[in-house]
């Protein structure tokens, strides 16, 4: 059991944050209602409402004074102490060897009085383990602190501590830039690169259509909105096949070209100034205009690193790394793609980065990583032949059906269709390939949206191979990885179309190298 120490209180302005957020949540209903009630004899329901919203805000603003006069956390020897609770008293024991990541995120009025909400993850994922709101700066710098000198010495990875080795202590606590401040015309890359903006998008699609709602504050842009309806109408009313092309595109042209501005807009302001730095086994990413956060990972922590290339990404020479860890997301405003359930958080080793130094990125994460030095086994020779039997069974599902429907003209589908599956076929296996190093295995897939994946074998979680009756058919199988960071329905890794007894060998030696380490989140 931890030496106990003083507790400590949040800051003496923690109950106007948090009342300030309590307050958040009704402003937009009482807006909202005050829009409705306008005119039409409204206006005295509209300031009942206000009232009764007034008065919900001053009894719902009583418990942040509580909080603020009951709350205590208390930074032990070897872990974090939290006090907390009026009626129903809870404390929470969280070792320092847990806690996967220290984030601060400060608002503009956070930033006005020095302080700033801390979020502590551990690996139970999900929420956050401990959300502090709010602490000075001094008092998050001293925790993480305490934190990271509280962690174990052996917690390193054997080929990290030996290719480091020559470094000295001071070199390794002093921070050292890995990707200095993001310009913004690379960040307006990442934008039109993404296609972050099309939430924004489809809300101004919506209301493009749906403008008869009348509202007086939008009457100067209802002219403008008009004029294009109209124009539109124009064309999508003329009985020729060429009226309704030129609509479609128009409207396609308008919603593409919406997507990148607001895209653009989107990552200006939230990867504003993005700065990745190290200070011994600690990355730090600094970024955020309006919101600026400050996250805190352990190297030991990360579970999986990742190189996402797109073509847009080609066409500027440019690739996104992120990085995967246990604990759970700061929000949605960064989640990444293709999860079940809750949401994970996409986190950014670097958002956008020069193609040619994406190998020395993350030779810095990992001193033992070199992707120079790979050597790469493709997928089983006839695994495009798997592929493309695939593609042609989807080109007939889509064309008979529409011939049966419109006419035996509808067939002439099938050829277009069936060259893009052998391409598609032949392209994926091209470009998708494995390689068993010395730290690890990195995978590499994909040819129009391209992706490699790195995981060190102290992160393997589980190692297994997997054969449909197709793949038994073929003589093939597939060898699947899981970390502690994966997603319940989805792999870390997931190696297809390998033949039976190389996806046997390829398991069995990630499975002896793995059990020869410690497992380590």
């Amino acid at each position: 059991m931890s030496a106990e120490r003083q507790p400590q209180r949040l800051h003496p302005l923690s109950p106007l944050f948090l009342a300030a957020k309590v307050v958040q949540a009704f402003v937009v209903p009482a807006l909202l209602l005050l829009v409705a009630n306008r005119g039409d004899g409204g206006t005295m329901w509209a300031g009942v409402g206000l009232l009764w919203a007034l008065l919900a805000v001053f009894l719902v603003a009583v418990p942040p004074t509580l909080t603020y006069l009951i709350f205590r956390y208390t930074l032990a020897d070897d872990e974090i102490v939290i006090r907390d609770g009026l009626f129903t008293r809870t404390e929470r024991h969280i070792p320092y060897a847990r806690i996967q990541n220290v984030d601060l995120v400060q608002n503009p009025l956070h930033r006005a009085f020095g302080v700033a909400q801390v979020r502590v993850e551990t690996a139970s994922g999900g929420k956050p383990e401990a959300v502090i709101r709010v602490l000075s700066l001094e008092a998050i710098e001293q925790m993480r602190a305490q934190v990271f000198a509280g962690r174990p010495a052996s917690e390193p990875g054997p080929a990290d501590e030996s290719a480091r080795a020559g470094e000295s202590a001071a070199d390794r606590s002093t921070p050292r830039p890995l990707l200095p401040p993001l310009p913004t015309r690379e960040l307006a890359k990442l934008g039109i690169i993404s296609n972050k903006g099309m939430v924004v998008v489809g809300a101004l699609m919506g209301l493009f259509w749906q403008r008869q709602w009348g509202f007086d504050w939008m009457d100067p842009a209802e002219e403008y909105v008009g004029t294009a309806q109209r124009w539109l109408g124009v064309l999508a009313d003329r009985p020729t096949v060429i009226g309704s092309l030129a609509a479609g595109a128009a409207l396609l042209v308008l919603a593409l070209a919406l997507l990148r501005v607001f895209s653009v807009g989107w990552f200006i302001v939230t990867l504003h100034g993005f700065t990745l730095t190290r200070a011994g086994r600690d990355l730090r990413m600094d970024y955020g205009w309006f919101n600026k956060v400050s996250r805190t990972v352990p190297t030991t922590r990360v579970q999986a690193l990742q190189a996402l290339e797109s073509p847009l990404h080609r066409l500027f020479g440019r690739q996104s790394v992120t990085l995967q860890t246990v604990g759970g997301g700061m929000g949605a405003e960064m989640s990444s793609q293709g999860q079940s359930g809750r949401k994970r958080e996409r986190q950014w080793l670097a958002p956008i980065i020069a193609t040619e130094r994406v190998p020395d990125l993350l030779n810095e994460v990992h001193a033992s990583v070199d992707l120079r030095a790979l050597d790469w086994q493709p997928l089983a020779p006839r695994a495009w032949q798997r592929l493309f039997r695939v593609g042609l069974a989807a080109a007939l599902v889509i064309s008979v059906p529409l011939a049966v429907v419109t006419g035996g003209w509808a067939l002439l589908l099938t050829v277009p269709l069936a060259v893009w599956a052998y391409a598609n076929a032949r392209l994926t296996v091209k470009h998708s390939a494995y390689a068993l190093a010395q730290w690890g295995l990195a995978f590499r897939s994909g040819w129009f949206m391209r992706s490699l994946t790195l995981v060190r074998y102290d992160k393997m979680q589980t190692v297994s191979t997997r054969a449909s009756p197709l793949d038994r058919r073929q003589g093939m199988a597939r060898v699947r990885i899981d970390t502690a960071g994966a997603d319940p329905p989805g792999h870390t890794i997931d190696i297809p179309y390998l033949d039976q007894a190389v996806a046997t060998d390829v398991a069995r030696r990630l499975y002896d190298a793995s059990s020869r380490l410690d497992f380590r989140l």
